[in-house]
């Protein structure tokens, strides 16, 4: 597990890995009305931009 220190409050968030140690995570962004959305990735791996 990895812990990360959030910028906006300054707490110590945890991060699961997987059991080869890397990390697992979701990434998000945020849409123009304000909305968080995960990122999308093909089968290789690419993220996926649609318009």
């Amino acid at each position: 597990m990895m812990c990360i220190k959030a910028r906006s409050d300054g707490r110590i968030k945890c991060v699961e890995g997987t059991d080869s140690g890397e990390p697992y995570i979701i990434l998000c962004g945020v849409t123009a009305s304000g909305e968080v959305k995960p990122l999308r990735v093909d089968d290789l791996g690419q993220i996926i931009l649609s318009t």
